[in-house]
């Protein structure tokens, strides 16, 4: 490349959001199963203390245990790792597609009062 010539970069927008993509595509396994299960009734259950710095949702840390067995996610630590690294297996248990997710402690601690109920 010259010295004189100047590189232009142009961000295009995207066309369409993650969870409109995702909406344009067949249901999930997981999708249809939470779609029929009604939480409430554990959700209610629980202490209303919140596990983790930021105190993440109750019922998503639960969708996300459920999920492990479903997609038969051996340990905590594959879950997290599960969670981290596949944006659409975050989406459907309900965290945000760019946010963070729960450390394998978090998880634990729910697992543990999930258990203690």
């Amino acid at each position: 490349m010259e010295r004189d010539e100047a590189t232009l970069y142009i961000r295009q927008q995207c066309l369409i959001s993650f969870e409109d993509a995702l909406k344009m595509q067949p249901e999930t396994r997981l999708e249809k199963i939470f779609s029929t299960l009604d939480l409430n009734p554990i959700i209610s259950r629980l202490p209303r203390k919140h596990n983790g710095p930021r105190g993440y949702n109750a019922k998503y840390k639960l969708k996300a245990l459920i999920a492990a067995k479903i997609e038969q996610i051996p340990t905590m630590a594959a879950l997290v790792r599960r969670l981290k690294n596949d944006p659409v297996f975050r989406y459907i248990c309900g965290f945000g597609v760019i946010a963070s997710v729960p450390s394998e402690a978090t998880m634990s601690r729910f697992l543990r009062e999930l258990t203690s109920c």
